[in-house]
C-alpha cells in the first residue's frame, strides 16, 4: 500500500492519495454531482444518499473526518504522515510531532527565528508573548500569545508549502520543556498552499487545536473549527462545524480511540451532508478501526458505516428517513477508500 499524505492543516477537508492508496482522488462515475470538479464546492442544498452513491458519499465524509484529526500537525509548524490504510499516526510519531511543538514554541519566543526545510526553502517563525520568560521558571505560555509562521518554498520531503500561519494561544497548563502541557491555540489560514504531486490545495479558515500529554503515554488531539475551505485543483470542499477527537497510548499494540462531527460541503458530491460517530471508532496502532460506527445523513436519508473488524465493514443505507436499512454493503475498508 503506497504511502498516504494527509496535508495537515491544508488538506483538512480532504485526504489527498496516491495512486491506487487511501482516499478521495477526482469524482467517480455516478451520482456525484456533476460535470467534475474544481474552484467552490458542490450544491448548496442538502444531499438525497441513495443505493447509487453510498459508497462515495461514505468515504468522501469519512476520509474528511480522518483528515479534520490530522490538524494539529501543521497548525504547529510540523505535518502529519500516516503511512497505513487508517491513516491514523502512530503515537510515537504523534508525540515527536508534540515535542516539537513544545521545541518550536519554546524558540518562538525569540522573535524571527528561521528553519531550513527537508528538501529546501524555509520557515521564520516569530511571536509575542504577553510576559518574559524567567529562565529558571518552566516553560510557559499565556492566553493572548500570538505566534506567526511564514513559509516560504518550504519542501518537507512530499509537499512545498508557501504561506503565513497566525496562532494564538487561548489555554495552557504545564511545562513545554518537560513536554508535558495542556495546550490549546487558534490557527488562521489565509491563501495557505500546499502542493503535492497530486494537486495544489490552498486553504482558508480556522481552527482550533487542543493538544493534551500531560498523561505521557498516552496523548490527546481535539480539533475543531468554525468553517475552512480548502480549494484544488481536482476539487473543493468546505467544513463547517466540525470537531474531531483523537486519543492513542503508547503502549504495544498502541490502541488508539477516535470522534468527530460536523458538516460537509464538497464538489466530490452532489450536496451537502453531515456526518457524527455515534460509536468512537477503536483499533491499534495503524490499522484501520475494528470498533466503531460512522453516520453520514443527508436529505431524509443516511449511510451508516459499522467496522465490523480491521479488515471489514459494513454499509446499511436508508434512502427514504425511516429507520430502516433499505440495502446493507458487506465490503472492506480498502474497497471502500477505493470507491
Amino acid at each position: 500500500m503506497k504511502s498516504s499524505l494527509i496535508l495537515t492543516l491544508s488538506a483538512i477537508s480532504l485526504l489527498t492519495a496516491c495512486d491506487g492508496g487511501n482516499g478521495i482522488t477526482e469524482s467517480k462515475d455516478g451520482d456525484n454531482g456533476g460535470d467534475g470538479p474544481g474552484p467552490g464546492t458542490g450544491n448548496g442544498e442538502t444531499l438525497d444518499i441513495t443505493l447509487a452513491n453510498a459508497m462515495l458519499v461514505t468515504n468522501v465524509s469519512y476520509q474528511a473526518a480522518l483528515s479534520s484529526g490530522a490538524l494539529a500537525g501543521f497548525s504547529t509548524g510540523t505535518g502529519l504522515l500516516a503511512d497505513e490504510p487508517g491513516g491514523i499516526s502512530k503515537l510515537d510519531r504523534s508525540l515527536a510531532i508534540s515535542n516539537k511543538v513544545g521545541n518550536a514554541t519554546a524558540n518562538l519566543i525569540l522573535p524571527d527565528i528561521s528553519e531550513n526545510c527537508l528538501e529546501g526553502g524555509m520557515s521564520t517563525f516569530s511571536g509575542q508573548i504577553a510576559d518574559p520568560v524567567n529562565p529558571l521558571d518552566p516553560l510557559t505560555l499565556t492566553p493572548g500569545d500570538s505566534f506567526n509562521i511564514f513559509y516560504e518554498a518550504c519542501d518537507d520531503g512530499f509537499s512545498v508549502i508557501d504561506g503565513n500561519l497566525f496562532y494564538e494561544v487561548n489555554v495552557f497548563n504545564g511545562d513545554l520543556t518537560s513536554g508535558l502541557y495542556s495546550l490549546t491555540r487558534t490557527a488562521t489560514f489565509t491563501d495557505f498552499q500546499v502542493t503535492t504531486d497530486e494537486d495544489e490545495l490552498v486553504s482558508n479558515g480556522d481552527v482550533t487545536v487542543r493538544i493534551d500529554t500531560r498523561q505521557f503515554p498516552y496523548l490527546e488531539v481535539e480539533v475543531s473549527g468554525n468553517s475552512l475551505s480548502v480549494d484544488g485543483t481536482t476539487s473543493a470542499v468546505v467544513m463547517t462545524n466540525f470537531v474531531s477527537l483523537h486519543a492513542q497510548t503508547g503502549v504495544e499494540p498502541f490502541p488508539y480511540t477516535q470522534s468527530s462531527s460536523g458538516t460537509l460541503n464538497s464538489t466530490l458530491l452532489s450536496g451537502i451532508v453531515s456526518y457524527a460517530t455515534p460509536v468512537d471508532f477503536e483499533g491499534s496502532d495503524l490499522d484501520y478501526p475494528d470498533v466503531g460506527e460512522f453516520l453520514v445523513t443527508g436529505s431524509n436519508s443516511s449511510s451508516r458505516l459499522t467496522a465490523i473488524d480491521n479488515v471489514n465493514v459494513r454499509i446499511e443505507i436508508d434512502t427514504d428517513g425511516n429507520g430502516t436499512t433499505d440495502e446493507t454493503i458487506d465490503t472492506t475498508w480498502a474497497a471502500l477508500e477505493g470507491s
